[in-house]
């Protein structure tokens, strides 16, 4: 190979082409932790030639320091290194501390300290953890962009160089022209901008220090009066430290604080302005625009629009049009005096769609010389704000090119306020409805706050005067399901208005826009003790959204916070409480499972126990005597590191280590048909997830299990080299409870199930080669062909709840939220699943199931794998398409005859002890007996 390369490549250009050729083999190399040795094999022969051909290991410069580790362990026949240092690479993120080095070839003379150094079987070459150019990158953000006065730019963003705290870098701005490599600078003022460090993910360093702001007096560039002169301009940032300096452009807009397209300034002549553009190719850059048609006035009143020509040196057009893609051009009128021009919008908007999008007009002038050019404004696009109020049907516009256009809504809502009531619980949006015929009609504009799994409706709407202006008030805490009122569910919803044309088949929603001085305020942050909100802008229109997430300070989303926790937490020498219980299941997503019946028996059996539940944010409720604890909040590290038992029905993160003293339950979360743990395909598996499944294990004091079978396999699968316990499985606890009955009625009343309605559950298990979104259910077609008889209820695995699209659809109810998902089990009629677990709890309540397999040969023989024959031993039809599905459902009477034996045996050898009596002997176990009557195992 390396022959080939340099007898086709110039010299020069052979160490980029095999850096190159490293670069392309990376994903390969993250590939070793999903492959055998074999692979390996392939790939250390590759590497091992290019590092042995005549550029040597000097190519290893163009890669990262990580790259350089990965590649030179590979070369070195390392495999173990190789996965031990994905593994860390995964769950620690790939920031590193650095320290300084007398070698002059290394870059700021700095070299990188990796985490997994110690970790290694061995040393690596120390000049590999010099680092070089391609380590030390500029990371830059714009944070602002604003006009001040008549040419006045204001800059604000962020530079550092990874890896260097910004105190010891030096930080120069400048402007390049175009085509020239001279440079102007440009006066920096440093400060502190914590939010940087959410963005940085560093966990060893702040970056804080890095924001800066800078002004450019746009009418004094250089060469921009000179007749055919520079015409674009470009920011440029540089890095200096050590003696090795970096340089590059601002390339990445910080979404919250810039809007997409940029506002424009006020012109510096009478017909040139300077504008800013971005792209990631050519990063942030000033462009001055000449113009040959300027507006100097533009009037509206209701629907007539007036534009006026009144400058000395302005082109008065001949005739003046409004253009719009597909449509006639239509003319304006030319008023007596000949420099002004009127039209009736009015007019002419019917020939337009009133949906949730705007519908534009560009003015388009002829001017004397027989030529058509578009109309610029002559000045700021915030004096054009002035022209229209902000919730006008019909408004004036300017373009990111300072250029002229129309803009019209039928019906347009705008919130001009928003502000929390915290001891409310309460979001206000206050707002304003505009019509083009008038005030709106009696009717109450109908808001939703909507993300892709769920709806919030307001608690109340009020009109707050007669000329349209509303007040929307959504609560903070709702009782979704009736098991307690909680926060919101995390996520971005956005601001939507219902239209009436839903009503007559037309667009249901229209986003709702930020105008005005709401605009101005944001991002607006709200704080409450359940939840963070914060209220952005989106896109060109800035349509609004409010950001949902559990309530964190700006520092504690950082991951250098996380860091300095999850060391705390290491170093613990807090006592262990035997009177604390730490409950988790399904990473804090749910309170649910067999925990959440231990915890309910034990909060009536034991006193004096505190029960703590895990929650990944305050919208999961918790039981009732129980308290919810933030995941990877301080008070959930320390009781992490205290709490006398620990129950979870998955694992705990990989930083976790079982304390002397402590107690851990796992009650694991299912029966398992496909294969787990150890037995999974090392396709579907990372080096990271084996290497924390074989820590968890070693930590287990009790690992419950439903069956015999099960026992059998998770012992395997996992390592664990105790007896399990095979009880049966608590969650299952309340399907044969003499409650049973009245809780299936509960429940179906609160869901909205008629009598005589059959609920149809569909929860089938996640995959790893399939869309989250796209579940082989085809709800619209199961619906129509199984008719109003049956319901169709929705329930989607936990690992991809956060990615599913339910909303906007009335097929069927998404129920993937339900804090409890015995009550679906009691209310359902029917099961619909695949290879998920559910199979093995249902089938206790006696009800038909069915499953929907048309993956089963790849998902068995290629994805996944099976335990046993399930063909052989399943207790209800396979069938491979949902047409397939609702023919065998409605002849259910015939396929219960056919599968009653198999459902008899199917029980008997998988549900055998699920009784009803599974918690109380948990409880006997692990809590009634004398205090030392079993010892803890050691981690």
């Amino acid at each position: 190979m390396s022959s080939l390369v340099h007898k086709d490549v110039p010299e020069a250009s052979a160490p980029q082409w095999y850096a190159q050729r490293l670069t392309d083999l990376m994903p390969h190399m993250d590939y070793i932790q999903h492959s055998g040795h074999e692979y390996f094999e392939v790939i250390q022969r590759c590497i091992a030639g290019m590092l042995d051909g005549p550029m040597g290991q000097g190519i290893l410069q163009f890669v990262g320091v990580h790259e350089r580790v990965l590649l030179s362990l590979t070369a070195a026949q390392r495999r173990g290194d190789v996965l031990l240092v994905l593994a860390d690479l995964q769950d620690n993120g790939r920031s590193y501390l650095t320290a300084p080095t007398s070698d002059s070839s290394a870059a700021g003379q700095r070299l990188a300290v990796p985490a997994y150094l110690p970790l290694l079987s061995s040393a690596v070459e120390p000049w590999l953890l010099n680092l070089a150019a391609v380590d030390l990158r500029v990371m830059a953000r714009l944070t602002r962009f604003e006009w001040v006065g008549d040419g006045s730019l204001h800059i604000g963003a962020w530079a550092y160089l990874a890896g260097i705290d910004p105190a010891d870098s030096i930080l120069e701005v400048g402007l390049r022209q175009q085509g020239s490599c001279a440079v102007s600078a440009l006066a920096v003022h440093r400060y502190q901008d914590p939010r940087i460090d959410v963005a940085a993910a560093d966990r060893w360093r702040s970056y804080a220090g890095a924001a800066f702001a800078v002004s450019v007096d746009t009418r004094t560039l250089m060469g921009l009066h000179q007749p055919g002169g520079v015409r674009e301009w470009t920011l440029q940032v540089t890095l200096r430290v050590g003696g090795f300096s970096a340089t590059d452009l601002i390339r990445v807009r910080d979404v919250d604080l810039v809007p997409r397209r940029f506002p424009v300034g006020a012109t510096v002549d009478a017909r040139s302005r300077v504008i800013g553009l971005m792209d990631a190719a050519q990063g942030l850059r000033l462009k001055a625009v000449r113009y040959t048609c300027v507006a100097s006035t533009v009037e509206i009143d209701g629907n007539a629009v007036r534009v006026g020509f009144g400058q000395s040196e302005d082109v008065v057009p001949v005739r003046l049009y409004l253009d719009a893609p597909g449509q006639l051009p239509i003319e304006f009128g030319q008023e007596t005096n000949g420099t002004g021009f009127i039209v009736d919008a009015a007019s002419v908007a019917g020939a337009f769609h009133s949906g949730e999008r705007e519908n534009r007009w560009a003015l388009r002038a002829l001017l004397p010389n027989g030529k058509t050019e578009l109309v610029a404004w002559g000045n700021s696009g915030t004096d054009l704000t002035s022209v229209s109020e902000a919730t006008a049907a019909l408004r004036a516009e300017c373009t990111g090119y300072g250029y002229l256009q129309l803009s019209w809504r039928p019906e347009r809502l705008t919130l001009t306020n928003a502000q929390m009531l915290e001891n409310a619980a309460t979001i206000i949006l206050e707002g304003r409805v505009g019509a083009c015929s008038g005030p709106p009609g009696p009717d109450l504009p109908d808001l939703v706050l909507r993300t892709a799994r769920d709806d919030l409706r307001p608690s109340s709407t009020r009109w707050l005067d007669e000329d349209g202006s509303f007040q929307a008030n959504f609560s903070l805490l709702q009782d979704k399901w009736g098991h307690g009122e909680s926060a919101w569910e995390q996520g971005h919803y956005r601001v939507l208005h219902v239209l009436a044309a839903a009503k007559a088949g037309g667009v249901p929603t229209a986003r709702v826009p930020a105008l005005g001085q709401l605009l101005a305020e944001l991002p607006l942050q709200f704080e409450h003790e359940l939840l963070s909100l914060e209220l952005v802008g989106e896109g060109n229109e800035q349509d609004l959204v409010l950001r949902v997430s559990a309530p964190r300070t700006a520092v504690e989303w950082t991951a250098l916070h996380r860091n300095l926790a999850i060391t705390a937490y290491a170093q613990t020498e807090a006592p262990v409480d035997p009177g604390i219980v730490l409950f988790e299941t399904f990473d804090g997503k749910f309170c649910s499972d067999s925990g959440r019946a231990i915890s309910d028996l034990l909060g009536g059996r034991t006193t004096g126990l505190q029960r703590y539940w895990s929650v990944a944010d305050f919208s999961v409720p918790v039981p009732r005597g129980c308290t919810p604890v933030l995941r990877e909040s301080m008070l959930w590290f320390r009781l992490l590191a205290t709490a006398g038992y620990l129950v979870n029905n998955n694992n705990f993160p990989h930083y976790f280590r079982k304390r002397t003293g402590q107690v851990y339950l796992q009650t694991w979360h299912g029966t398992p048909l496909k294969s787990i743990g150890a037995d999974t395909p090392v396709a579907g598996t990372t080096a990271s997830y084996r290497a924390l499944i074989t820590r968890e294990a070693a930590a287990w004091d009790m690992l419950l299990a439903q069956n015999k079978f099960a026992a059998d396999t998770l012992s395997a699968a996992f390592g664990y080299r105790t007896e399990p316990a095979i009880f049966g499985y608590p969650r299952n606890d309340a399907l044969t409870a003499y409650t049973a009955p009245v809780r299936r009625a509960e429940t179906r009343r609160r869901l909205g199930i008629e009598d005589g309605q059959k609920m149809l559950l569909y929860a089938p298990t996640w995959r790893n080669s399939r869309a989250a979104a796209s579940p082989y259910l085809d709800f619209e077609a199961a619906a129509a062909g199984l008719g109003q008889d049956y319901v169709l209820h929705y329930r989607g695995h936990h690992k991809i709840a956060g990615q599913r699209k339910t909303t906007g659809q009335d097929c069927y109810v998404d129920v993937t939220s339900h804090p409890d998902i015995n009550d679906l089990y009691l209310a359902a009629d029917l099961l619909v699943t695949d290879y998920s677990s559910a199979m093995f709890d249902f089938c206790v309540t006696g009800k038909p199931i069915y499953f929907l397999t048309p993956d089963l040969a790849q998902y068995r023989d290629s994805e996944r794998g099976f335990y046993f024959d399930f063909e052989e031993q399943s207790p209800g039809p396979l069938v491979r398409t949902t047409d397939e599905l609702v023919t065998t459902i409605l002849n259910s009477e015939t396929t219960g005859k056919l599968y009653r034996g198999h459902y008899r045996d199917f029980v008997r050898r998988y549900a055998p002890q699920d009784d009803g009596g599974a918690a109380a002997r948990v409880i006997e176990a692990v809590w009634a007996r004398q205090e030392g009557h079993r010892e803890p195992a050691e981690a």
